[in-house]
């Protein structure tokens, strides 16, 4: 199965080297934190090959394998519809179900109150993998041994005051977690 799972996203990146770099990085990145904090690493692989799958896929087609309680719970975050979709393709493409390596795909945009370590691993490798290249990235690279949920915080931290800066704003849940994470 994973060798099916890393073909097809081969595949379906192939006119997109950038972003398979990104998602190889992402996949290398989770499973090095997944030895270190004790996570199943093939759930790991799995959740990081394919947390992208639907990235350039149209918002039509990601929301069309969407529930319409899903669509309408993010409508003003459309960003969420690839990982939400992606999740949705690889359990009924791929008859992978297990709920770990699902939210974790689903929720590597921003995360989630109660997150699992999986859950964290797929978020923070996706922000630090090394082609990643902003400001913050080398200290949350550093931050990630030592504790998932700080480099969380510190990310969405940032990434609130830049996208405030911008005129933009996160989700209201963001706060939320960022709180949660403090605990």
């Amino acid at each position: 199965m994973i060798e099916q799972l890393k073909q097809d996203v081969a595949n379906k990146f192939k006119d997109h080297p950038k972003r398979y770099e990104h998602i190889l990085g992402v996949v290398k990145t989770a499973i090095s934190l997944a030895l270190r904090y004790g996570v199943d690493s093939n759930k790991a692989y799995i959740a990081a090959i394919f947390h992208d799958y639907t990235k350039y896929d149209t918002l039509t087609f990601q929301t069309s394998v969407l529930s319409d309680d899903l669509i309408n719970k993010y409508a003003n975050q459309p960003v969420m519809y690839h990982a939400l979709s992606a999740a949705a393709i690889l359990k009924s493409k791929y008859g992978i179900d297990d709920p770990e390596i699902l939210d974790a795909i689903s929720y590597h945009v921003y995360g989630r109150e109660n997150m699992t370590t999986l859950d964290k691993i797929i978020l923070v490798a996706d922000k630090i993998e090394p082609s990643r290249t902003y400001p913050l990235v080398h200290s949350l690279r550093q931050t990630a041994q030592l504790s998932l949920e700080q480099t969380i915080q510190s990310y969405l931290t940032d990434l609130k005051q830049r996208l405030n800066n911008d005129g933009s704003q996160l989700p209201k849940h963001i706060d939320q977690i960022i709180l949660k994470l403090g605990e």
